[in-house]
């Protein structure tokens, strides 16, 4: 008896010991290639090596704060974006070796499809996401967010009619990921800097069925920009988290000559408190590009079938604006 538990102890503490020190290995190993010159890729590879080495051990460690990023591998602004995810959900990179491309967008130098795991999720499949890091011309890290699919980002420019289209394709892209995350990291500030002060903001409700599983009823509702920005602080104070997911992304643009471009998704939204699934609609103005404005936003239930959602026909005063 003595024997037997004295060996289950010595397992239970080598097992203890092999967890720690897997632990305490798990570093991040960053390789780019591809459009950069071989100098730069070293500088950005350093940056990237020196922020998720912070991140990981900061994760391993149990830390509740993020350890200290220097200010010499990420700007200010990228350091604050990093803490402020960080404390909605502690994460940390699932890989020991990103092998990935450098890619050239009208924001930068950017690395895409770093696979991290966030600690708060409804399930595992929430849990693990995908980042994109931008980089300065001098390879200083700007932005880490959190990256639509992989194959959705392919389909985002499958659309695209000339090279001005695909320049505003890859801005609406980077918008809509940033979009997605700030909701992830309570970002309001963001979120209240987006919205045109005269956004039109629908939300819809289905109402008991009416026997006709095809035609659901909807009721809609016209909400305030300031009564919009007034229930999201509330949320975000609310919850212990928010994970939400952008799916099934389509992009449209009614005009070839204008600015104006239509997003319609299906949003998956989590949150330690409320769940639910709809249809997300988004018309942006992108005519100042650093400051691109949301016209339009519409949630629908995901019981209205695709065909049925908004679109930027259905707002044609909106798209003759300019």
């Amino acid at each position: 008896m003595n024997s037997t538990m004295t060996t289950n102890k010595i397992l239970l503490l080598l097992a203890c010991f092999a967890s720690m020190y897997v632990q305490a290995q798990h570093t991040t190993e960053f390789e780019f290639f591809d459009t950069a010159p071989p100098t730069l890729l070293k500088t950005m590879q350093d940056n990237a090596d020196a922020v998720f080495k912070s991140i990981n051990q900061s994760y391993f460690d149990g830390s509740q704060g993020l350890s200290i990023i220097s200010a010499n591998h990420a700007t200010k602004e990228a350091i604050e974006q990093i803490q402020t995810l960080w404390s909605t959900s502690r994460f940390y990179c699932s890989e020991t070796d990103v092998f990935q491309p450098v890619l050239r967008t009208p924001k930068g130098l950017q690395v895409r499809n770093i696979s991290v795991f966030f600690e708060q999720g409804g399930t595992n499949e929430d849990k693990y996401q995908d980042l994109v890091i931008e980089f300065k011309p001098d390879g200083k890290i700007s932005d880490v967010y959190i990256s639509i699919p992989k194959h959705q980002y392919v389909k985002f420019f499958e659309g695209s009619t000339s090279v001005t289209d695909l320049y505003r394709r890859q801005l609406v892209c980077s918008f809509v990921e940033d979009f997605r995350t700030a909701y992830n990291r309570k970002d309001l500030p963001y979120l209240e800097k987006v919205y045109s002060d005269d956004a039109l903001i629908i939300v819809g409700r289905e109402l008991k069925s009416n026997g006709d599983a095809l035609k659901p009823l909807v009721e809609y509702d016209v909400v305030p920009r300031d009564e919009y920005m007034k229930r999201l602080r509330a949320a975000f104070q609310q919850n212990a988290y928010i994970n939400i997911k952008f799916s099934e992304i389509e992009v449209v643009q009614q005009d070839t000559s204008s600015p104006v471009y239509g997003v319609t998704l299906r949003q998956d939204w989590n949150s330690s408190t409320y769940g639910d699934v709809g249809w997300l609609f988004l018309m942006i103005d992108f005519e100042n590009i650093d400051e691109p404005k949301i016209w339009v936003r519409t949630w629908q239930p995901i019981s209205v079938p695709r065909d049925k959602v908004f679109w930027p026909g259905d707002f044609p005063n909106l798209n003759k604006k300019k």
